[in-house]
C-alpha cells in the first residue's frame, strides 16, 4: 500500500523531538516529521523535549506532561 493524504494522517498526531538525542539526531527526527507531513492530512504537532534518546527512562514525568499537553 502507498501512503497518501486520503489514507494516512486523518487522525491528528504529535512527534516528540528529543533535542539531546545522539542516536537519532534532531535533524533526522525533523526530517521524519517532514516526510510524515508530506503524506498526511494534518500537520504534525512537534514538541521539543530537552532529552536524550530515552526520555521515558530519563525524564518520565516531563515526557508524560508533553504527551498530555499535546492536544
Amino acid at each position: 500500500m502507498t501512503a497518501t493524504r486520503e489514507r494516512f494522517g486523518s487522525v491528528p498526531h504529535t512527534y516528540v523531538v528529543c533535542t539531546q538525542d545522539n542516536m537519532i539526531r534532531p535533524a533526522l527526527q525533523r526530517r521524519f516529521v517532514r516526510e510524515i507531513d508530506a503524506v498526511s492530512q494534518h500537520a504534525t504537532k512537534v514538541v521539543d523535549l530537552e532529552s536524550s534518546h530515552s526520555p521515558f527512562l530519563s525524564q518520565p514525568a516531563v515526557l508524560a506532561e508533553a504527551i498530555a499537553s499535546a492536544w
